[in-house]
């Protein structure tokens, strides 16, 4: 159920005004979609490990997400799956990252935040994938993280006008 400012963004008739789409060339989100079935029976285990890494990185992400590495890893892989899913649909994907980027705007999350989150990511895929995150697979990712940070961490200012909040 969304919660009341989410109700509003919603119903807002601008919610997708300024909403970037993620643009990916077709052979970029084949590259994804394959790397992304190759860690689908593992995907617990990979989502763990990119907490557990991320966690490394900055200790203070802990604070940030509640919940265990499990907890937060199975969250993380589905949503990693929702954006994969999504990249079929023209405007599916960037406002829903634009409302998530509002909720992690409230957690503090800021873009050297989503910088140190790619280089997890990335990480964590050149290690579940071994020899199989090509050159080509980890460029295809590395787009696809960019213009996610991208989405996630601007311009909702302007959605946040529209629907009545005030932008941090």
């Amino acid at each position: 159920m969304p919660t009341a400012f989410e109700a509003r963004v919603l119903k807002s008739p601008n919610r997708f005004a300024s909403a970037p789409a993620i643009a990916l060339t077709a052979q970029q989100k084949r590259l994804i979609r394959e790397s992304v079935l190759k860690l689908e029976p593992a995907f617990d285990l990979v989502g763990q490990l990119f907490f557990m890494k991320l966690y490394r990185l900055d200790p203070a992400f802990r604070d940030r997400f509640a919940g265990t590495p499990e907890t937060q890893g199975r969250k993380f892989m589905a949503a990693l799956k929702l954006a994969i899913v999504s990249l079929n649909y023209e405007d599916g994907l960037a406002p829903t990252l634009r409302l998530l980027g509002i909720r992690h705007r409230q957690l503090g999350i800021k873009i050297r935040h989503y910088r140190m989150m790619t280089k997890a990511l990335l990480w964590t895929l050149e290690q579940s994938l071994e020899k199989r995150f090509t050159r080509e697979t980890k460029d295809a990712w590395s787009t696809l993280l960019t213009q996610i940070t991208r989405t996630l961490s601007g311009g909702d200012a302007a959605l946040l006008r529209s629907v009545g909040g005030t932008a941090a």
